[in-house]
């Protein structure tokens, strides 16, 4: 992971140089092609379980940035997250804190893309796009923390056919709320496949080492022909918390049928599941291991409005864990 390091900064530090030198841009700006955008997510939920009977409103998250071309293969993107810094916490989202999600300048040009500050990394990008219910619930691995959804370093990417690309992230490794604290990076290689229009594969593997070498392994597959959606994504993570055998798996499973252009019904399922460690005779996460159902209706008044009425269930495998089985109506507003 070091050698790669080493070669990898430079080398898109001269790709950039070789591009710019051999292809000057003849506009250094481009005013008023810059556009604001942001996004509202609210919902309101009711227990229906025995494990959790309270109802409230609530405002999640809000997004608000602008992104802007600086000239024909340049652009700069910057958006601010305005929420809790920390999900876990039913307190913490009482107090409300703007932060940087994107602070991100971009380059491309012909097969190349290269973008480095603070972005999205592909990965996360790609599940979330394809389950395109964010508002609703998380991506498998943003949602159980196996690597965060943005963070800082530098990207490249490089479609070597129109059927294949490849991509190589260096990041802090501790996303982007938390500054670097340690001389440890994490470095994330992807591989994407998309034979048909209809189909994409994606293989993506990130290595971290502090005192033991933690990864993630994860496979995603996607298919989509009007009005079906499917996608299906399986995930393995080694070292968590860098302890040695504190291994997890996870898979995430969903359809979406477009009933027509106003409605859509949708569906999805998570199992995630930690190993047994040796002289052990229960997973070592069992507390928090279990299985995830989420299904409901989707209604869009227009196209930047999303409203949806939905179930969402948590059956831990505990046994003295109670289910917890919610009603919710999510509505995300995007411009």
């Amino acid at each position: 992971m070091k050698i790669i390091r080493w070669f990898l900064v430079p080398g898109l530090f001269f790709l950039l140089s070789t591009g710019i030198i051999a292809q000057k841009d003849t506009v250094d700006i481009l005013p008023g092609k810059g556009k604001v955008t942001g996004r509202i997510f609210a919902n309101f939920y009711t227990g229906i379980g025995k494990g959790d009977k309270s109802s409230a409103f609530e405002v999640r998250r809000a997004y608000f940035g602008y992104k802007a071309p600086l000239s024909s293969h340049f652009a700069a993107e910057v958006k601010l997250d305005i929420g809790s810094p920390n999900d876990l916490s039913e307190y913490s989202r009482i107090r409300r804190y703007a932060y940087f999600k994107t602070a991100a300048l971009y380059y491309e040009h012909d097969k190349l893309y290269f973008k480095c500050g603070i972005f999205d990394i592909d990965h996360f990008a790609l599940q979330e796009k394809f389950w395109n219910h964010r508002y609703i619930y998380k991506s498998f691995q943003d949602e159980h923390r196996f690597g965060n959804k943005a963070d800082l370093g530098v990207s490249i990417h490089y479609r070597f056919l129109p059927v294949l690309s490849a991509d190589i992230t260096i990041m802090n490794g501790e996303g982007y709320t938390d500054l670097q604290r340690d001389n440890s990076f994490k470095t994330g290689t992807g591989i994407t496949i998309t034979p048909y229009t209809s189909w994409i594969f994606r293989v993506f593997f990130d290595v971290i080492k502090k005192t033991e070498f933690e990864s993630t392994l994860s496979l995603f597959g996607g298919y989509t022909q009007n009005p079906f959606a499917i996608g299906f994504e399986y995930n393995y993570k080694i070292n968590r918390y860098d302890l040695e055998n504190y291994n997890q798996s996870g898979i995430s499973s969903y359809v979406m049928y477009q009933i027509n252009e106003r409605f859509e019904l949708f569906a999805r399922y998570d199992r995630l599941a930690s190993v047994i460690l040796p002289e052990e005779t229960v997973p070592w996460n069992l507390k928090d291991d279990g299985s995830a159902v989420i299904a409901g209706i989707q209604y869009q008044p227009i196209s930047i409005i999303k409203v949806a009425l939905d179930y969402q269930d948590w059956y831990p495998w505990a046994s003295n864990k109670p289910n917890h089985t919610f009603i919710f109506v999510n509505l995300e507003v995007s411009f």
